[in-house]
């Protein structure tokens, strides 16, 4: 019982010198107590919220945070060339000519860019 009251005063003492002294502290800590042979840590990920769809030809993923610029990676499945045509609002479109098999990605920067639609099309222009 002692150790573990030793433990939580440890993490707690930890915690509010870190608020205290901070406010805008991260959110995670470690704390160890090498006596008592015990260690708390926390460490909370924000996770960043990925898209992913697929077409007849093309997979296709991007990045949902839409701060300043959004990357659309793409890759053609198929064996013949094809055209991916890439919406996005706050940013100019785009339509892609990629090879049989290949892959790359497209870069949209703007204020908040967010992806409206991915299509796949015959011909780009």
């Amino acid at each position: 019982m002692r150790i573990r009251g030793k433990v939580t005063l440890t993490v707690a003492a930890m915690a509010g010198s870190m608020f205290a002294y901070s406010t805008a502290a991260a959110p995670s800590f470690a704390a160890s107590n090498t006596a008592a042979g015990a260690t708390v840590s926390a460490a909370p990920q924000q996770a960043l919220d990925v898209i992913r769809g697929k077409t007849r030809c093309f997979s296709y993923s991007y990045g949902d945070d839409g701060t300043t610029s959004v990357t659309v990676y793409f890759h053609n499945r198929c064996k013949h060339s094809r055209g991916i045509k890439i919406r996005v609002a706050q940013a100019k479109d785009a339509c892609i000519w990629v090879r049989g098999g290949d892959f790359d990605k497209k870069k949209f920067k703007g204020p908040h860019p967010t992806v409206q639609s991915i299509k796949e099309v015959s011909h780009c222009g």
